[in-house]
């Protein structure tokens, strides 16, 4: 009885741990994001999106309930190799997608 208690309780926290594989804006501000406006992230699909700075790289940020980004239409789109692209970086950690005019951001994420 005893060791079927303890095996639900470890599924249980397990569940819970896969819940914390969301990331919101406030969690990357705590990482030192610096909002600076609100993006129109509803027109990517996004559930949030904002422009700012990070170790001094301007960024956008955007959050999706969704975890499978890596053929998101819109992350596809951006073409970093493109010498007209306005972003030299783009990223993906847990929810969150990244694109960035430096190079360092992506490696803050991936620490969050």
């Amino acid at each position: 009885m005893l060791k079927k208690i303890l095996i639900t309780a470890v599924l249980a926290c397990t569940a819970c741990s896969g819940e914390n594989s969301q990331l919101s804006i406030s969690d990357i501000e705590k990482a030192g994001f610096e909002k600076n406006q609100q993006q129109l992230f509803q027109m990517v699909g996004a559930s949030d999106g904002w422009s700012g700075k990070w170790n001094d790289e301007v960024v956008e940020i955007y959050t999706f309930t969704d975890t499978d980004l890596e053929n998101n239409p819109f992350y596809t789109s951006i073409n970093v190799e493109r010498s007209s692209s306005n972003w030299a970086d783009k990223c993906i950690h847990k929810n969150v997608i990244l694109l960035s005019k430096g190079t360092k951001a992506c490696q803050l994420l991936s620490d969050v």
